[in-house]
């Protein structure tokens, strides 16, 4: 009884795709955790980059000469910049994507640039050097997204 008013609801275009799934619901349903697999493996990819630029710019400004004891957000992205090369090449996968993300993107540094923001990889650097725990740091899906909005803004003007 329910089928048949569902059925009734779907309409005949809803029913054939109705159909269709019944009939193919296993492949459907591997493609569709694949890619969820895969969307999963970019996010963690992203995390994986944040975290390696925040430990290698708490590397730099720990045996840099130049910072000493007074270590600043304003130093660290004076002196020793954001190392973008060299987080791709230590990438294990060519693709990153933020929570949220239908699609993913390719891992290269103009994609690192518009998510990540200088600034917080610096703050988030200080704090790594005072000890705080660098597994709790993630980038933030609202500024991500933010920033990726106004640089779309950016581009369309």
């Amino acid at each position: 009884m329910v089928r048949s008013f569902v059925e009734a609801i779907l309409g005949d275009v809803g029913r054939q795709i109705l159909y269709y799934y019944e009939a193919n619901a296993f492949w459907i349903n591997i493609i569709i955790l694949i890619y969820g697999l895969f969307m999963f493996a970019a996010w963690q990819n992203l995390v994986r980059i944040y975290r390696f630029l925040i430990v290698e710019m708490a590397k730099e400004a720990h045996t840099s000469d130049e910072l000493n004891r007074k270590k600043s957000n304003k130093k660290i992205r004076k002196i020793i910049g954001v190392p973008w090369e060299k987080a791709v090449e230590q990438s294990p996968l060519p693709f990153i994507a933020r929570i949220g993300d239908v699609v993913p993107k390719r891992n290269n540094v103009e994609n690192l640039k518009i998510l990540f923001d200088e600034k917080d990889l610096a703050d988030k650097t200080l704090r790594a050097l005072r000890g705080e725990k660098i597994q709790k740091m993630m980038p933030s899906t609202r500024k991500m997204l933010r920033k990726e909005l106004e640089e779309r803004k950016k581009d369309t003007a």
